[in-house]
């Protein structure tokens, strides 16, 4: 057989030979060699009769073509397999071109004039969520009591999810308590953290303890800025460098079109970034509380509208396309732009821990650890990390799920850059982190639901004036879950704190 054949898994073609009792499956093929084969057994073969054979490609394409029988060998009780070749390149040809019409038809969208529709899905009452509930079990064949069984009001989530049917539970676990020495995070403090991933909270709880027993972390607030980037493609290079210049120049009045749609989300600056003919407007916002996400799309369509409305009347300039988001906010997306500028909160903590603190919480030296470290960081760049960081998504994940954030933030929310260093003449390790572009809120949202809210009452985090604090607290935690797992790793417990089998074998 050439070593160039190719399986046929993804098609299943028959095929009928006149000198054959049964039809045969295709099984591989080349530029020069067809195997075929059968479940019956074939006492005798035609061989070099030149014969055209009917290839079935599915039910409704079917095509003669010439084929040469080359041999015939009995493989297992039953099963035969034939070879085979094409008589002539222009059968080889015929054969592709039948295979090409059965795959286009194959994978043709098929036009459907009904279909299984969500009963009511735009009302938030208790009777039309039963009602979706059992159209669903219907639907499925799948039990949903569960997932109905909620304790949340339909009537309250009508800015929070559509076409409501129920609720999942995940295990929350508190993790601390971690000594907070920050701005706005004061105290012994416990964090709430919803996750079905084994350890984790142990290992967070083993780092805030090995930090609190050091004194404990010190946390602050950066900047905050939350940003929302439209896109107006003008005729010409000239007419987007005018534009970007005359946005500028009407600051003011662009500030009071977005206050027009929230007095929350206060517009800060305006950043215009010319690709070609593509004015992409950063509109820098200050969003208070909110996550802000939406609140801002909402103020920047309202101001672009009237940025459009104005140069078209006095310029006769016309916008030749306009879009909401050019995709240079990179919401909910790694980028280097938000690890460098920042988007959301801009959060950094910072301990140090002493050799028999490490020792005895951590099982490392404080040269073992930052040593790790070094190594961990390297592998890292060489991986094409965006900053360095052991695991701090599951901090922001676990965290974000408890207290109502936007969880595909975590996305966007879990770069941060970890740093350690040996001081004190080796005698102890400073470790810092810095999450640059945090989306967290403590209003509106996901935050309005009851056991959201309480999670967030728990850390001293419900409502206005406590976003800062929500962003120290989530930064220094994560700081303390980075540092005992970076710690499991270099004194080989990782997978022993994972894996019930692993640790057995240790022991014993």
């Amino acid at each position: 057989m050439s070593n160039t054949s190719h399986q046929l898994r993804n098609f299943s073609i028959k095929v009928g030979h006149p000198s054959l009792p049964n039809d045969l499956i295709l099984d591989e093929i080349s530029a020069d060699f067809l195997k075929l084969s059968c479940d019956d057994p074939i006492d005798q073969l035609d061989i070099g009769k030149r014969k055209a054979a009917v290839f079935h490609f599915g039910n409704d394409i079917r095509h003669h073509i010439e084929i040469d029988l080359i041999d015939c060998i009995r493989s297992g009780k039953n099963k035969t397999v034939v070879s085979a070749a094409f008589s002539s390149p222009e059968d080889d040809s015929a054969f592709w071109r039948a295979l090409r019409r059965h795959a286009r038809r194959a994978d043709a969208p098929t036009a459907t004039t009904g279909w299984p529709r969500l009963p009511v899905r735009a009302q938030y009452t208790e009777a039309a969520r039963r009602q979706r509930v059992s159209f669903l079990q219907e639907h499925t064949g799948v039990g949903l009591d569960d997932i109905a069984a909620t304790s949340l009001d339909p009537e309250s989530l009508t800015r929070v999810t559509e076409a409501f049917i129920g609720t999942v539970e995940v295990p929350v676990g508190a993790a601390g308590p971690l000594l907070f020495h920050g701005q706005h995070a004061r105290g012994h403090l416990f964090a709430p953290m919803a996750t079905t991933e084994g350890s984790l909270v142990a290992s967070a709880i083993r780092g805030a303890t090995a930090i609190t027993a050091s004194g404990g972390v010190t946390t602050a607030v950066l900047d905050r800025r939350i940003t929302r980037v439209p896109l107006f493609q003008m005729a010409d290079l000239h007419d987007a460098m005018f534009l970007g210049q005359w946005v500028q120049s009407r600051f003011a009045d662009i500030r009071r079109q977005t206050e027009l749609m929230s007095k929350h989300a206060i517009l800060k600056r305006l950043e215009p970034q010319i690709l070609g003919r593509d004015l992409h407007l950063h509109f820098v916002y200050d969003s208070a509380d909110a996550a802000g996400q939406n609140m801002t799309t909402g103020c920047t369509w309202r101001a672009c509208h009237w940025i459009m409305a104005e140069i078209g009347s006095a310029f006769g300039l016309k916008v030749e396309r306009f879009i909401i988001e050019s995709n240079l906010s990179s919401d909910k997306k790694v980028t280097f732009n938000n690890f460098m500028v920042g988007r959301g909160t801009r959060a950094v903590a910072e301990c140090r821990l002493p050799a028999e603190v490490t020792q005895r919480f951590l099982h490392v030296t404080p040269e073992q650890l930052v040593r790790g470290y070094h190594s961990l960081a390297a592998g890292g760049v060489a991986g094409g990390m965006i900053g360095v960081n052991i695991n701090i998504a599951n901090m922001v994940a676990a965290i974000f799920t408890a207290t109502g954030q936007d969880i595909a933030s975590v996305h966007e929310s879990g770069v941060g850059h970890l740093t350690l260093d040996l001081v004190d003449a080796g005698a102890a390790v400073y470790a810092s982190l810095v999450l640059p572009s945090l989306l967290i809120g403590t209003v509106g949202g996901g935050t309005r639901l009851p056991q959201q809210r309480r999670c967030l009452q728990m850390i001293d985090c419900d409502g206005a004036g406590k976003s800062p604090r929500l962003a120290e607290i989530i930064c220094g935690f994560a700081l303390a879950l980075d540092l005992s797992t970076l710690s499991a790793l270099v004194a080989d417990e990782f997978a022993a704190a994972h894996h019930p089998l692993v640790k057995a074998g240790a022991s014993g």
